[in-house]
């Protein structure tokens, strides 16, 4: 039984561009996701996101019930 092959450089060209938008803007500390979903060999979605991270102050977070 042959399975089904996707054609890869197809897949590229659709993600490239979202690819590039990402890595321009990626933060100096966080995430950049990229989610395709694909359907028959198709992208039929494409989700992106970019996550900005920093660290909290441990004082800050032990200020409950303190005045």
């Amino acid at each position: 039984m042959n399975t089904p092959t996707i054609d890869a450089d197809a897949l590229f060209a659709i993600l490239k561009p979202e690819v590039e938008k990402l890595c321009y803007n990626a933060p100096l500390f966080g995430e950049i996701t990229l989610k395709a979903t694909i359907h028959q060999g198709n992208i039929a979605k494409i989700s992106t996101g970019i996550e900005i991270s920093c660290k909290i102050d441990p004082r800050l977070l032990n200020r409950e019930g303190q005045k």
